[in-house]
């Protein structure tokens, strides 16, 4: 039995991943193991760290949060009756989900785009796309479902329909 790796943080293009990637554990027969990764706080771009007491809350908050999105994962997989496991991570989030994959020798991995225009991925970097540079296995990239809906609507304007 293999596994598929689903990278969630609990974004609409996140949890639409995951929901490809339980129909496909479930015609499969695959696990999922499903990973967040947050980050630490930093004072990158030359930013002042926040005082002791407004960091520490704030890296609760970040914390309760990925926690929050594997227990999604967690519900949403036993729910659909496929087995999951989770990792809670820190670091860059294309490495470790990379790592990750490699790790358990995952079939792909599943993870959502938040569909940046070219300058924001520029100026903001895209996970998604290091992934695909990075991954030693297939990767399935999900847009936000809204995305998918205005290009299927653009679509069928062009088509005349």
């Amino acid at each position: 039995m293999k596994r598929i790796v689903v990278a969630t943080d609990g974004s609409t293009a996140a949890t639409a991943a995951l929901d490809e990637a339980i129909a496909i554990a479930q015609s499969t027969g695959d696990q999922l193991a499903a990973i967040t990764v947050w980050r630490a706080l930093q004072g990158d771009f030359g930013l002042a760290y926040p005082s002791g007491a407004l960091l520490n809350e704030l890296l609760d908050a970040e914390r309760d949060h990925a926690e929050a999105s594997l227990e999604d994962a967690i519900a949403r997989a036993r729910a659909a009756g496929v087995a999951v496991t989770t990792r809670l991570a820190t670091g860059d989030p294309a490495e470790c989900i990379c790592a990750y994959a490699e790790e358990i020798d995952a079939r792909m991995i599943a993870m959502g785009s938040h569909g940046y225009g070219t300058v924001a991925s520029l100026l903001l970097g895209s996970v998604s796309g290091e992934v695909l540079r990075k991954a030693s296995c297939p990767v399935l990239v999900v847009r936000e479902p809204s995305e998918r809906s205005e290009q299927s609507s653009h679509a069928h304007v062009a088509a005349g329909r």
